[in-house]
């Protein structure tokens, strides 16, 4: 990881660079092998003294290898919800189980999210406007195809409290996934990020 984020719960300005790369059986044994790896990029910067623009993306691709056949579900990639695509139902995005259609996860992820944020009341409350995107495939193999992107886009507040940053955002999908209905969402948590 490189970090250069001025604050690491309110940046505006910086960047961060992040990548992992982890290994499961073959050699170090075990019943399931796979190696997976994920990067992340992030980019913050503040126009007009006080309104902060930060530009994310990340990926990841995993692969069974040697006797595995597949990668455990618990291994596999998601998108949807708070911390990926605003707009959908979490996990919501990507290969859907055939019979009962319950997500499944993929095994390569490509995600870009964008976000303005700027100050209502200083120093205490923010309002934010952002725009996420990305798909999960079910193929590491596809992860340089980029057809049937899902996008969604909202509005939110942060909120400053001594046990760190609250955010509320509501989202809503601009494209169609499988045949959820479509409406938006909102979304609670307590901490930094998308």
């Amino acid at each position: 990881t490189q970090d250069t984020r001025d604050n690491i719960y309110n940046p505006s300005k910086g960047y961060i660079l992040s990548g992992t790369i982890e290994n499961a059986g073959g050699f170090l044994g075990g019943n399931k092998s796979f190696m997976k790896g994920t990067a992340t990029a992030a980019w913050y910067h503040t126009f007009f003294g006080k309104v902060v623009l930060e530009l994310k993306v990340r990926g990841g691709v995993v692969n069974a290898y040697g006797d595995s056949d597949s990668v455990p579900i618990y291994e596999r990639f998601f998108a949807g919800g708070a911390n990926t695509i605003r707009g959908y139902k979490e996990r919501a995005i990507g290969p859907r189980d055939p019979g009962s259609n319950d997500p499944i996860g993929g095994e390569a992820l490509g995600l870009g999210n964008a976000e303005i944020t700027f100050p209502i009341y200083e120093k205490l409350l923010k309002g934010a406007v952002f725009f996420d995107f990305g798909n999960v495939h079910a193929h590491a193999s596809d992860f340089f195809t980029w057809g049937d992107i899902k996008s969604g886009a909202g509005l939110g507040v942060r909120v400053k409290t001594p046990i760190g940053p609250v955010r509320l955002d509501y989202g809503y999908p601009l494209v169609p996934n499988n045949n959820d209905k479509r409406e938006g969402e909102f979304y609670f948590s307590m901490s930094h990020g998308f």
